[in-house]
């Protein structure tokens, strides 16, 4: 290898090393992103499943005051 390749070599070592150490960070964000979004999921089914709930309820209730007024 001559010599003048040497510090053009070290360059491109130095440069995928910096591209290296950014795709780390991004990909710790993106997990830690990840984790946030199946949390505020959960939580949103969790409310989804509570307000199917309450409809049937209100459906039942609705549907035994007409069966009470019917008579």
């Amino acid at each position: 290898m001559p010599a003048n390749d040497l510090p053009s070599l070290q360059q491109r070592i130095l440069k995928l090393l910096a591209i290296h150490q950014e795709l780390r960070e991004e990909n710790q964000r993106m997990r830690a992103e990840e984790v946030n979004w199946q949390s505020e999921r959960a939580r949103l089914v969790q409310q989804n499943e509570a307000a199917r709930r309450k409809v049937h309820e209100m459906i039942q209730k609705l549907q035994v005051l007409e069966r009470n007024c019917g008579q």
